[in-house]
């Protein structure tokens, strides 16, 4: 099935103070960092563009104008972008709360800012029509609790919990780290409330608990979180050396 036809609105969150790499973002936002001449941002635009997606929302608050001023002076005129501004920050769930009336009664992809993969959209969207569960996250495999609250999964690939940060999973646990894609269904986002909450406990949480099906897209490959200094550096420092091109993440 063609993605354009099932999905075809995206949810950029950008709201976020960036608070970890500290003197990065204390004059702009984490999504205008640059990346070999790209912001994160533009990163994320871009590979939704490729799959067919024609409507953004950006949800804005911590140096929200300056997202906006960003995008007016390097504008995309095939792609419909879309500001929900946040007075007050919102988090997560609240974040996409408040931006449903752009929905409408649409299966949504909501994309993290600060992130590098070289993920295929495209196939993260085929796999999710395959299931037509209430919604489905991408998940890097991994063993790092003491950094991450791991996502936990069973052997079909479904969705069975989280770990507290620090908490170690037992040996026969399958775990991973959410990388920040995901696809909500409008079930999904019923369980949401424009109020300061995480997507987490609002919903994924409460939907495990319903016994609602939600499904895990393994990535074996490249996934960066840049929501540190350390690793924007070591992202930065990859490109630099060609460890890893660009253009495969933009795939």
């Amino acid at each position: 099935m063609d993605a354009k036809k099932e999905i075809q609105t995206a949810m950029i969150m950008a709201a976020g103070y960036g608070s970890r790499l500290r003197d990065l973002t204390r004059e702009k936002p984490k999504s205008l960092l640059q990346i070999d001449g790209h912001t994160l941002l533009d990163i994320q635009i871009q590979k939704l563009k490729k799959i067919g997606i024609n409507k953004v929302i950006i949800n804005l608050h911590y140096y929200g104008k300056t997202i906006q001023e960003h995008l007016q002076a390097h504008p995309y005129s095939d792609i419909d972008i879309i500001y929900s501004e946040e007075p007050e920050i919102l988090g997560t769930g609240g974040g996409i709360a408040q931006a449903e009336k752009h929905f409408g009664n649409e299966t949504i992809i909501v994309v993290n800012s600060d992130i590098l993969s070289d993920i295929s959209l495209q196939d993260f969207i085929h796999f999710y029509e395959t299931k037509k569960s209430i919604a489905a996250i991408t998940v890097w495999p991994s063993r790092n609790y003491q950094e991450y609250a791991l996502v936990r999964y069973d052997a079909k690939h479904q969705l069975r919990g989280f770990f507290l940060k620090n908490s170690k999973p037992a040996a026969h646990q399958l775990t991973g780290i959410f990388m920040g894609y995901y696809i909500l269904t409008p079930a999904a986002r019923s369980y949401l409330r424009p109020v300061f909450s995480s997507v987490i406990s609002d919903f994924f949480q409460p939907a495990l608990h319903q016994s609602k099906k939600i499904d895990i897209f393994l990535h074996h490959k490249i996934w960066i979180d840049i929501g540190t200094v350390a690793n924007y550096q070591y992202a930065t420092d990859l490109i630099s050396r060609g460890k890893i091109d660009l253009s495969t993440i933009l795939r």
